[in-house]
């Protein structure tokens, strides 16, 4: 009983400086900064703590919805469900997170995605794929951490049956290796 209670504090001890890391450092540093009245300090401090979380996350998509308008980071109106005549247009809000940061050579910081689709049918049979449906290429002097990608889609009746569907999207960025998967599933009805 001792010895496994000495594997599991050693296990324990030797997690714990992974586990804190550089974004516990720069956490440390802002919380420092802030009592002692430095605030401008400590948010130069909470950047750095998010830019190290940010650089070692994957591309991931925090939030994905069908909606009928999309106009900014978090300002959007949901859809009521995922029926769709034939020829409406399908329209998804997408949140990324965790997207790499090129240069522009002017100072600027560069944000680049695309996205690809493949279409599949409700068996899960892949009905087409088409690459770079949708791209964002933002300049900035920051390092934008909210970011909106909207994606309107025509459901071409004469391309797409009435019929149930699953889209899968494969985002990419183009400043890194970084991909990140998400899907959504819609019916055509007539």
């Amino acid at each position: 009983m001792r010895r496994a209670a000495a594997v599991a504090i050693a296990v324990i001890i030797g997690v714990l400086p992974v586990a804190a890391g550089e974004v516990a450092d720069f956490a440390t540093a802002a919380e420092k900064a802030l009592a002692d009245n430095k605030p401008l300090q400590a948010i130069a401090e909470f950047e750095k703590a998010q830019d190290a979380l940010w650089a070692a996350m994957p591309l991931t998509i925090r939030k994905v919805a069908l909606v009928t308008s999309a106009s900014g980071v978090g300002v959007y109106t949901l859809r009521d469900g995922a029926t769709y005549a034939p020829g409406e247009r399908l329209l998804l809000y997408v949140e990324p997170v965790g997207y790499g940061y090129g240069d522009d050579g002017l100072g600027n910081k560069v944000i680049a995605l695309s996205v690809d689709l493949t279409l599949k049918s409700e068996a899960g049979e892949a009905l087409g794929t088409i690459e770079n449906i949708g791209s964002i290429k933002l300049s900035s002097r920051t390092r934008n951490r909210e970011l909106f990608f909207s994606l309107n889609l025509s459901l071409d009746a004469a391309s797409i049956p009435p019929g149930r569907y699953l889209a899968d999207f494969t985002m990419r960025d183009g400043n890194s290796d970084k991909t990140a998967p998400f899907s959504v599933a819609f019916e055509i009805v007539q």
